[in-house]
């Protein structure tokens, strides 16, 4: 799989203002018809799996996607603990199967490393990791760099087409550009293809200042779209339109395109009003056609804006027991959202930009 073609510059969204050319990104930005693909742990349900090779044919073949992203772990105990560990989650031979797989079905690949942070209290967020002194700083970002850079150059030997070089840590994003930006540059060494960070959609996003050294703007864009439990498509539509307004202001200043690195709602009630609040101790009652009605709403907005360039719907899982009209959680698989994401899947985005 070829990756997409290196430009020197650019003319951007948001120069017409001053009839000037901005500075691009080093990578032309392609549309990613994505979907995050979740793995499983048992040897009937793993990479390696004959229903991971299943599930990812569904996708190409049913749903239309073109992209996956890939979510490979390291583990953090606590949100100042400088350690982390990595390598079996999952396994790297795994890993580069699945690349291989997706790439053979005609699939692009996003790489993806998250931390999973081990704390179980209600600060057990990755985006509250930060260290209490200097040497612990150091630490931290000297394992984080052992562990992305081990993944970059997963990314690299398998052409994988785009490089994720981390995922909603708000506070290390705040207090530590430079470190960030230093980081940046040896991953670049690295990898030559195009990179994004998933920065959380409140808080961060439009907070933080490493953009200009990326290739594309990367949100996990759980915004809630309404402030009732059971809205109607237009109240959805509605809410979809202020997200990609909201958006579009840190468009306008970055001059990057922008990606969801991650959207989803779970198929219950009220699942659009806090989409981001997984797991619930007491879950709603189903709502199937709430979550495709949010597919829709936001499909149709975002699909019209010349600086999105796709998204990765959370999630679909490698094992097929996941899903159907039964099930709460976020897959759109064996629901009403799977088949409206298939049929905007067939459609080319209607963007100016997009080719």
């Amino acid at each position: 799989m070829r990756r997409t073609i290196c430009l020197a510059l650019l003319l951007w969204p948001g120069g017409a203002a001053t009839g000037e050319p901005l500075a691009a990104p080093p990578h032309r930005p392609v549309f990613q018809k994505g979907m995050s693909f979740a793995h499983g742990y048992s040897p009937q349900n793993n990479l390696l799996s004959p229903v991971s090779q299943t599930a990812l044919e569904h996708l190409r073949q049913k749903v239309h996607v073109e992209w996956i992203a890939l979510n490979p772990f390291s583990y953090q105990r606590t949100a100042s603990d400088p350690s982390l560990y990595f390598g079996g989650d999952p396994p790297d031979a795994h890993l580069v199967h699945a690349i291989e797989q997706a790439h053979a079905l005609g699939l692009q690949v996003m790489l993806k490393p998250h931390i999973w942070l081990q704390q179980k209290d209600d600060d057990a967020w990755r985006g509250r990791i930060g260290m209490n002194n200097e040497p612990d700083w150091r630490l931290w970002f000297e394992n984080y760099e052992r562990f992305i850079l081990h993944y970059a150059r997963i990314a690299e030997r398998e052409q994988v087409d785009i490089f994720c070089i981390g995922v909603e840590l708000a506070r290390t994003m705040k207090e530590r550009e430079q470190d960030w930006r230093a980081l940046i540059d040896r991953i670049r060494q690295v990898y030559h293809g195009p990179i994004t960070y998933a920065a959380n959609w409140w808080g961060e996003y439009d907070e933080i200042h490493i953009w200009d050294a990326l290739d594309y703007v990367g949100i996990n864009a759980f915004f809630p779209l309404s402030e009732t439990g059971a809205p109607d498509l237009e109240t959805l539509r509605v809410g979809a339109r202020r997200v990609a307004d909201e958006v579009e202001l840190l468009q306008l200043t970055t001059h990057r395109p922008v990606i969801f690195t991650e959207v989803g709602y779970k198929s219950v009630r009220g699942a659009t009003v806090t989409p981001w609040e997984w797991p619930r101790r007491i879950e709603p009652a189903v709502d199937l056609e709430l979550q495709s009605r949010a597919y829709q709403a936001v499909l149709e907005v975002m699909w019209q804006r010349p600086w999105f360039y796709g998204m990765y719907w959370w999630k679909w899982h490698s094992h097929t027991d996941h899903g159907g009209p039964r099930d709460g959680d976020f897959t759109p698989r064996g629901k009403p959202a799977e088949r409206t994401l298939s049929q905007w899947y067939q459609h080319t985005p209607t963007g100016a930009e997009h080719r």
